[in-house]
């Protein structure tokens, strides 16, 4: 598939099929998720929406289950998770809030696992390890991430991210880190850097 320029993918619509398709275009076939993030939005679907909408979701992909610790395509989770924010998107108000609570759950998700609670007690609650151990954290969850993590500040840090997730996902998951691990008055501000670039401002009490 031929991406679409880089100057125009700042145009596009979140959740219309044009950025759909301009961000599949940019996952090569070994871009990979755990089954474990597939499984957070069929979870979120099936507790708002029931069962009829679960259905859809697993048709839309082609899977009738998933396993949580099988690897499956990036693409295959980027196509899940928009049918399902757009199945979501009248019980969040938007598209963009239902991509955000998404990448909330999945993250929490996550960070409940064996690898991921490895990594929260590695940081041993401080927030300053949290930040400092995010790019090993992304290598685990997505064998696609690139990012570098520094700390700004006694209560601070800065994160440059490349996603080829929506911005809106990546911070609900920072945030949900930062709650998962207890972290006092946690706040999390992202902007965009570039078409595939964000950087991520974090703070704490």
């Amino acid at each position: 598939m031929e991406k679409p320029a880089t100057a125009d993918s700042s145009q596009l619509e979140l959740g219309s099929e044009e950025e759909l398709r301009w961000r599949l275009s940019l996952l090569a076939p070994t871009d990979l998720m755990r089954g474990l993030f597939l499984n957070s939005v069929v979870d979120e679907v099936r507790q708002h929406l029931g069962e009829e909408a679960v259905r859809r979701c697993l048709a839309e992909i082609g899977e009738e289950r998933i396993l949580d610790f099988f690897n499956y395509p990036h693409h295959t989770y980027m196509r899940l998770l928009y049918m399902a924010s757009r199945l979501l998107s009248e019980k969040y108000g938007s598209f963009e809030k239902a991509v955000w609570e998404l990448g909330y759950a999945a993250c929490r998700t996550f960070y409940a696992s064996a690898a991921g609670r490895v990594l929260l007690l590695m940081a041993q609650g401080d927030p300053r390890r949290l930040i400092s151990n995010v790019p090993a954290a992304m290598e685990a969850a997505s064998r696609n991430s690139e990012c570098k993590a520094t700390l700004t500040g006694p209560r601070s840090g800065v994160i440059i991210k490349h996603d080829l997730m929506p911005r809106q996902w990546i911070e609900a998951g920072f945030l949900s880190l930062f709650h998962t691990a207890n972290v006092k008055g946690a706040k999390v501000v992202s902007r965009s850097l570039g078409p595939t670039e964000n950087e991520y401002v974090i703070t704490w009490e």
